[in-house]
């Protein structure tokens, strides 16, 4: 099959000049139709504008949706730093949703926190906002196996682990206990 562009190109634009055919492909490419290219850069006020809607619990897509960009971009843009010296990050989850961001320094055996729910029976801590070291290890214990478990030993050698040990143990389970939702996503600080 033989096709004359010229035809072809006068029935859909209306002409053939090819200076007025640069022309409208020039219109078509500012329009980027399917969003391609780099993404523009958000101003703080839409980056507070973001983070009120997250902690209003509107969706990381609804928040994209309203300002035209990805879910990937808004969860970058999202993101919390780590502070100071704090080595691990532990996002603690319901589902897919964030209820607790918990920065551990377990050099001087400390921790901060973020509640991202009002709903205290989801978040990590409950009331306590200022949860202590202890608090922390308490925590790590009620989301592992019993310590009194009788096949602990074989537990631990499924997982890799040499010893009893809270963190490592949540860390390879992700926190999950049966027949709960909640779990835990880890972060390390870069060195």
């Amino acid at each position: 099959m033989n096709v004359n562009y010229k035809e072809l190109c006068n029935e859909l634009f209306g002409t053939t000049d090819v200076e007025q055919l640069k022309k409208i492909a020039s219109k078509v490419n500012k329009n980027n139709n399917r969003g391609v290219g780099r993404k523009k850069a958000f101003t703080s006020e839409q980056i507070n504008e973001m983070r009120e809607m997250q902690a209003q619990n509107i969706s990381q897509q609804k928040i994209a949706e309203h300002f035209g960009t990805s879910r990937q971009t808004i969860s970058k843009y999202l993101r919390e730093p780590f502070y100071d010296k704090y080595g691990m990050r532990i996002d603690f989850m319901y589902k897919t949703s964030v209820c607790t961001t918990i920065f551990v320094d377990f050099w001087n055996e400390k921790i901060k926190i973020t509640n991202k729910t009002d709903d205290i029976l989801h978040r990590a801590f409950g009331v306590n906002e200022n949860p202590t070291w202890d608090d922390f290890n308490e925590f790590l214990a009620d989301r592992c196996f019993s310590k009194s478990r009788g096949d602990k030993k074989s537990v631990l050698r499924a997982l890799g682990i040499d010893s009893y040990d809270p963190i490592q143990i949540v860390e390879q389970t992700k926190g999950k206990i049966y027949g709960d939702s909640q779990w835990m996503r880890f972060k390390y600080a870069a060195n």
